[in-house]
């Protein structure tokens, strides 16, 4: 079957990252140094996402798909070429998944809890809004067990570290301006705006949550094949996908902040799916993905 060759091919994970690399090269903004630290940047989130998995076991079987998925997600995703603070947050995105997911179980979780928020706070120096999340990231330590008095004070400092360390560089650089409208930033919170969305914005936007929804359908049906740590794992990865599509949702001038949060948590589910789920239906959907995230392409092209 189609769905299980390429699943389980040596080389799926590198013709969908050549895939990638190939719109990220012809698809617009034309070539830039830019363009090139946004596809490295993106390479090493590939890479990370692919360990998460070895680390974690995330899947059943030797497959790199959810590493696959997000090079698809992002092929498209013009507004994400050129590197940007919204790639910090790709890669954090990834990054705080080891120690967060090592966390499981653990009665002394706090160095992990500590990494992981310190992990959240340094891509929040870009983008403030970003603490808005820290609730649904409290919530996962109640999913995966790890929740303490210790391991919160833990996340607070992990939050705190790198801030702190803006407001020691703001105040020796005479730049307390800088540091203050950040936290201005964070307090406001403004009414939804698409106006400055495209229609490929909405299509990439789109596609991201298909592949979520699909994942996280198929997840819950079959959730019982997966060890009970797995399990644990991508009920995290649920928790926080569905929590960054509904801020998708309610601050959309946002988008090119969030949508890498949507597209690592859609990755992980979508992944999942596409590896380990085989049938007819399950192939014709895995055909559909490719088709939609080649249209979108396309599409991309079609915008210059």
């Amino acid at each position: 079957m189609f769905q299980r060759t390429l699943a389980q091919g040596r080389f799926t994970l590198a013709l969908m990252t050549l895939f990638a690399a190939v719109a990220w090269l012809v698809l617009p903004p034309p070539f830039s140094w830019q363009l090139v630290g946004g596809l490295l940047a993106s390479a090493v989130s590939l890479y990370l996402l692919a360990e998460l998995n070895n680390a974690f076991v995330l899947l059943r079987i030797n497959s790199r798909m959810i590493s696959g998925t997000l090079a698809l997600l992002l092929a498209p995703a013009v507004m994400l070429h050129e590197l940007q603070a919204a790639h910090l947050i790709l890669l954090c995105s990834v990054v705080a998944y080891f120690p967060l997911l090592a966390a499981y179980q653990r009665p002394w979780a706090t160095t992990f809890v500590y990494l992981a928020f310190l992990v959240i706070g340094i891509s929040s120096v870009p983008f403030p809004q970003l603490l808005h999340f820290l609730p649904i990231c409290w919530i996962s330590l109640f999913v995966l067990r790890a929740w303490s008095l210790k391991a919160w004070v833990a996340s607070l400092l992990g939050i705190l570290t790198p801030w702190c360390f803006l407001l020691t560089w703001a105040y020796c650089a005479d730049q307390m301006p800088l540091f203050s409208e950040r936290f201005t930033s964070l307090m406001r919170i403004d009414r939804p705006d698409f106006a400055a969305w495209t229609v490929l914005h909405f299509v990439v936007a789109g596609i991201t949550l298909l592949h979520f929804l699909v994942g996280a359908i198929d997840f819950l049906l079959t959730k019982h094949l997966d060890k009970t740590r797995t399990r644990y794992h991508y009920y995290t990865a649920l928790l926080h996908g569905a929590m960054a599509f509904a801020w998708l949702l309610l601050q959309p001038q946002y988008f090119p902040f969030i949508i890498p949060l949507c597209m690592t948590n859609a990755a992980m589910l979508s992944g999942h799916f596409a590896a380990l789920s085989y049938g007819k239906i399950q192939n014709i959907i895995v055909c559909l993905f490719a088709v939609l995230t080649v249209a979108a392409c396309v599409l991309a092209f079609l915008q210059v």
